[in-house]
């Protein structure tokens, strides 16, 4: 077939602007141009595989993904099938007709939502009920997060769902069983102290009538027996009470200061000189305060107290530092009325170890007694 000059012409020019011409500059690009296309046609490959993978992660998790219009009267814009589920619906098509608010057993409270996270940005653990296609309803904890176009104005609202009806079911029903168990300690506790009471009450006044000094010192065995039965008692009072309570930040200047009230200032000079710390704790940790300045008037023979805290490889010290006699045998501290302590400092140590906090006796026989609590790192901080 011949080719007329107007067609050569027009091949050309075709060439020219695809740069494959011989009289086209660009013809020695092409290599790179072709290396550049392979490069995109791998990392579009890359991409749709990254994209496959996380499909497949959002719609086998158990947990419910469910992203939808951050606004009012904003729809379900997409949710994975643990999120249908969970709401007794069959498919995401079920869903994308529905407004979001309709979810909620309470509407205003996804206002609520909307409102602080315009102020935040994300909320975290947030407990919602919401409503069952079958008329039921659910507790959940929700956590939610938004994205922003470039104006700074909220298009988008992402969230994590998870179904906690039955965990909250069953918390709460552990949370009356340790209740009605505790009521019933206490009531049990407080008739067998009233009991060893009037025990006590009696043996005084036989021991007041009795001459004889063999049968006096068999009724002043009997009288210590009884009064064993009764720290036996209160130590299981105090030893109930160990981690019903969630730990939580304290500070420790307010925890010490608090823990001094009871102690007679008359008996031992303390000075708190302590710096400026939270530390996660059981809230029981004013007791274990208590304890040692009270073993310190008891067993040390000081007359000076000093609390103070240290820094080092990432730990922090607090430390009960008295100018007392010291302890000679340490082989039996923090072990059940295994010391002359008694139960304090076992208790103290009991406590301590709910949130993995130490505590160790450093001190010199002679040199005074010194306890160390050992705050690891993430057990403490300073305030914000």
């Amino acid at each position: 077939m011949v080719h007329s000059e107007d067609d050569n012409r027009l091949s050309d020019l075709r060439k020219k602007i695809i740069g494959l011409g011989e009289t086209s500059h660009r013809k020695s690009y092409y290599p790179q141009l072709k290396g550049q296309i392979n490069e995109l046609n791998l990392a579009m490959r890359a991409l749709q595989e990254s994209e496959k993978k996380y499909r497949t992660l959002v719609e086998n998790v158990n947990i419910g993904i469910v992203r939808s219009e951050p606004w009012e009267g904003g729809h379900i814009i997409q949710v994975n099938p643990a999120f249908c589920k969970m709401l007794g619906f069959n498919d995401e098509k079920e869903l994308l007709d529905i407004s979001a608010a309709d979810l909620y057993l309470y509407p205003e409270d996804r206002l609520e939502l909307l409102g602080e996270l315009r102020q935040t940005g994300k909320i975290k653990d947030r407990k919602i009920v919401f409503k069952v296609r079958d008329g039921t309803t659910i507790l959940c904890s929700i956590t939610l997060s938004t994205e922003y176009d470039p104006n700074g104005n909220m298009i988008l609202m992402d969230g994590v769902v998870e179904d906690i009806t039955e965990k909250e079911r069953r918390s709460e029903a552990l949370k009356q069983a340790n209740n009605k168990l505790s009521l019933l300690n206490s009531i049990t506790r407080h008739d067998i102290i009233n009991q060893v009471m009037l025990l006590e009450g009696y043996l005084y006044l036989v021991m007041e009538q009795i001459k004889d000094p063999e049968e006096l010192r068999l009724l002043q065995r009997m009288e210590a027996n009884v009064m064993s039965i009764e720290r036996h008692i209160m130590f299981a009072t105090d030893y109930q009470e160990i981690g019903i309570q969630a730990p939580q930040w304290v500070n420790l200047l307010d925890a010490l200061t608090s823990a001094m009230v009871p102690v007679d200032k008359a008996l031992i000079n303390i000075r708190i000189d302590v710096g400026d710390y939270l530390i996660f704790s059981d809230p029981m940790i004013g007791k274990v305060f208590y304890n040692l300045v009270n073993n310190v008037i008891k067993h040390s023979e000081a007359t000076n107290l000093t609390i103070t805290t240290e820094e080092e490889e990432n730990q922090l010290l607090v430390v009960f530092q008295d100018d007392g006699i010291g302890i000679m045998d340490k082989s039996k501290l923090f072990k059940k009325g295994g010391s002359s302590s008694g139960y304090g400092l076992f208790l103290s140590k009991e406590i301590l170890s709910i949130t993995g906090i130490g505590i160790r006796e450093t001190g010199m026989s002679g040199k005074g007694a010194r306890f160390e609590l050992v705050f690891s790192q993430g057990q403490f901080k300073t305030p914000v």
